[in-house]
């Protein structure tokens, strides 16, 4: 399996390759910091799940960037996991085609059960965004 994991923060990447590395068999992992480093980085690798992480401090995506991506993995699974919850935003993504969402609060558990669901065709939402009144 091959995943792609973008975000700006180096710990977050490498902690995340590693809980991924120590439950999943025969897996690649590319760590890059943004959207448009993706593009370069990926010298036409197929990935199975493209995580993108949002910070705290971001208010949205880029779309337009998004959506690029998309095209260009038509076969990739897209899971988002943002540093606050933002309800809207959630649900805006999964109306645009991704996957999965959730917390970066959320347990390591929950990121295993997130890409399980995802691989297996299932769309993901942790608890915070189904449980949002």
């Amino acid at each position: 399996m091959n995943i792609a994991v973008i975000d700006q923060h180096p710990v977050l990447r490498s902690g995340m390759s590693v809980l991924l590395k120590d439950h999943f068999a025969d897996l690649n992992i590319l760590e890059t910091t943004c959207l448009s480093s993706f593009k370069q980085d990926r010298i036409h690798q197929y990935f199975d799940i493209i995580i993108i992480g949002l910070a705290e401090e971001c208010e949205g995506i880029d779309q337009a960037a998004l959506k690029r991506i998309m095209r260009e993995n038509p076969g990739s699974s897209f899971v988002v996991y943002a540093g606050k919850l933002q309800y809207e935003q959630a649900v805006s993504l999964m109306k645009v085609g991704v996957r999965g969402y959730l917390l970066k609060n959320n347990r390591p558990e929950e990121l295993l059960t997130c890409i399980k669901t995802v691989i297996s065709g299932n769309n993901y939402l942790c608890s915070e965004v189904r449980n949002f009144s």
